[in-house]
């Protein structure tokens, strides 16, 4: 048979034996704190195992029953698969035997089987009362149609049907997803002399073998994985299911505080989250805000709960949440968590997870509450658009994947095929970035405007913006998904026909350089004004005077100098024009010298050769060096190797 991965938890009312019952069945004592064995009941987790005849080994949490130690148990119960009712045959239904039950209805167990206890100390007609009590109890739970086992702990009676009663429930459990991330609560945290750290949990999804990564959450602490056991037997993997402890390198009990979990990846930790939430039916309400204490694994932290599509929350409703935490946590879509009244002596209900990054939802605006409203039904189409819809930038499927707690293969269908109408994507070699049609649409508008407004400014250029220019749109939101995004939405607009690219810009597409009569009279000007020079240079004030004086306006001026420049006709350096004619000339002369003298050329020799000062030498031999023409060596030029190279 195939061999599952399975946690089993207990539930029950305080005194009604459940730890005994374990023992019975696994010959452990779970109770093993001094405190636990003088008062005589469970206050901590118990961890064990139980080895199964069909093969199947189990991991156990026992809990503890006492109203006192509520947080306990559902840190315990949030790793089960399925669980053990234990109710006593002597006292029947009691106070938690009811809290637990609609516990692990909010957390989401769906198996379980119902275990009466202590029959050894009753009469055979009060079992028989007492399965009936059981009977109406469970009915319309989750627990309704699960078998009733009688067991007595001291005379082991009923534990050979117990167990397979636990082997025939088995197959009916869907075992946790092993994609997605490795989660794991730490519920227990020990050192251990020759071996350092060792953690305790319960595997909420994903897996992870000794290789991997892993961190500490929140706090983003990356630590190494030394050794990794599962019910005392050292393994490769851990998967989604089992009870695991971890030998782990690199962390220090300081480190740890309650709450915390090991993961896979490093979570974005949230202090925010909206929540569909649902009180049991005890005589309580929640108004508009609340001061809650949130229970979700081992996490526990006094909150405010602010309600979104109502403005109280009877007993027995639904509704949905927005919570606010005193600090940041990590939790995931589908979570499962408790409330508890301030004071802690009263479960109020529970819920799920909706959206751990959530906007606020503080005037509870329509738009946004309505948005909460489709993720809490759970359409996957629905939870990705959401994600989305928060964000104005483009946000990449491995990012909404993390967020939903799904492998990124889990979304490409829907992606593809399913996504609402007002969502679009683009898809890259290895990503999909996912974005809202009008942000698009923006984007879109935000890019084609501002190289309007650069043809506008420079109508003589052929050149538009570059592609850093271009990222500007996205102000001071630069990322590598919006490096992206900024890459797909250019070459759309490029099939589009909208832009084209220009020596490595993007111009409008239409956009074409045309010179009149005016521009030419002033192009052949400049060329005879710069040609002209004694010096070779130009300073721009000089030219500036020299054209204004013959009528034309500085800004024509300065667009016809850089319509120049790019071209190449005439070169600026360092704030001084010079003609391409001479620089071409120059270059030439300069060429033929170095390639028959070994010893290179000084700037005298240079100044010599052109004619001119040393202070114009100067300036053209730096020019020559960052062209990678020349280089420097002490007082004297020589080609540069490249240079050479291209010449053969």
């Amino acid at each position: 048979m195939v061999k599952k991965h399975l946690i089993m938890g207990t539930a029950g009312h305080v005194d009604h034996g459940k730890t005994s019952l374990i023992k019975a069945l696994t010959g452990f004592d779970c109770d093993t704190h001094k405190q636990e064995k003088q008062r005589g009941i469970t206050i901590n987790l118990g961890f064990t195992h139980l080895d199964l005849p069909d093969g199947n080994s189990i991991g156990i949490i026992d809990v503890p029953g006492h109203v006192d130690f509520i947080k306990n148990m559902v840190a315990g119960a949030c790793g089960i698969d399925f669980v053990l009712l234990i109710i006593a045959a002597d006292e029947g239904i009691m106070p938690q035997t009811v809290e637990h039950l609609e516990i692990m209805k909010i957390l989401g167990i769906k198996n379980g089987i119902t275990v009466l206890t202590k029959i050894d100390v009753v009469a055979e007609d009060l079992i028989e009362l007492a399965k009936e009590e059981i009977k109406d109890f469970l009915k319309d739970s989750f627990l309704e149609n699960s078998p009733v086992i009688e067991v007595s702990s001291v005379t082991k009676q009923g534990t050979d049907e117990l167990k397979k009663a636990i082997c025939d429930i088995i197959p009916e459990i869907t075992e946790k997803k092993l994609e997605g991330i490795f989660r794991m609560f730490i519920d227990r945290i020990f050192t251990q002399p020759g071996f350092g750290t060792i953690v305790n949990g319960s595997v909420l999804s994903g897996s992870i073998s000794k290789e991997d990564p892993i961190y500490l959450l929140p706090g983003k602490k990356e630590l190494r994985i030394r050794k990794l056991e599962r019910h005392g037997k050292e393994v490769n993997r851990l998967n989604a299911g089992d009870r695991g402890a971890l030998n782990i390198a690199g962390l220090k009990i300081k480190d740890f505080a309650k709450g915390m979990l090991l993961a896979g990846i490093s979570i974005e930790e949230t202090n925010l989250i909206d929540v569909e939430i649902t009180l049991f039916k005890n005589e309580v309400s929640l108004g508009l805000w609340s001061q809650v204490i949130f229970l979700s694994g081992t996490i526990r932290k006094m909150a405010r709960i602010h309600l979104l599509d109502k403005n109280t929350l009877e007993k027995g409703e639904t509704g949905l949440a927005q919570i606010y935490l005193p600090d940041t946590t990590v939790v995931q879509y589908g979570d499962p968590f408790i409330i508890r009244n301030s004071s802690g002596n009263i479960t109020l209900g529970g819920g799920k997870v909706i959206d751990p990054y959530p906007l606020h939802h503080r005037r509870r605006r329509e738009k946004q509450i309505e948005i909460v409203k489709k993720m809490s039904k759970g359409n996957l189409n629905e939870l990705i658009a959401a994600e989305v819809r928060k964000s104005v930038l483009p946000v990449s499927y491995q990012k909404i994947a993390i967020h939903l707690n799904l492998s990124p293969e889990d979304l490409i269908e829907t992606i593809f095929q399913d996504l609402p109408v007002d969502i679009t994507f683009f898809q890259e070699k290895n990503d999909i970035l996912l974005i809202e049609k009008k942000f698009k649409t923006s984007l879109q508008n935000k890019i084609l405007n501002k190289l309007i407004e650069h043809h506008k400014k420079n109508p003589l250029l052929k050149f538009g913006n570059t592609f850093n220019e271009l990222m500007g749109i996205f102000g001071e939101q630069q990322n590598e998904e919006t490096k992206k995004a900024l890459k797909l939405i250019l070459d759309e607009l490029k099939e589009n026909n909208k832009i084209k690219p220009v020596d490595r810009t993007w111009a409008l597409y239409q956009h074409d350089v045309k010179l009149d009569g005016k521009t030419k009279q002033l192009i052949e000007l400049i060329d005879q004004f710069l040609i002209q020079q004694d010096t070779l240079f130009a300073e721009l004030s000089d030219i500036l005077f020299f054209l204004q004086e013959k009528g034309f306006k500085e800004k024509e001026i300065n667009q016809t100098l850089l319509y120049l420049t790019k071209n190449n006709k005439i070169y600026l350096i360092h704030k001084k024009y010079i003609h391409n004619r001479h620089i071409s000339k120059f270059k030439d002369l300069l060429v033929e010298y170095l390639k028959t003298n070994s010893k290179g050329i000084t700037v005298a020799q240079f100044r010599d050769m052109i004619r001119s000062n040393r202070t114009s030498a100067m300036l053209i031999l730096e020019y020559f060096d960052n062209q990678g023409i020349t280089r420097r060596k002490g007082n004297n030029r020589f080609l540069t190797k490249k240079f050479i190279e291209n010449l053969k």
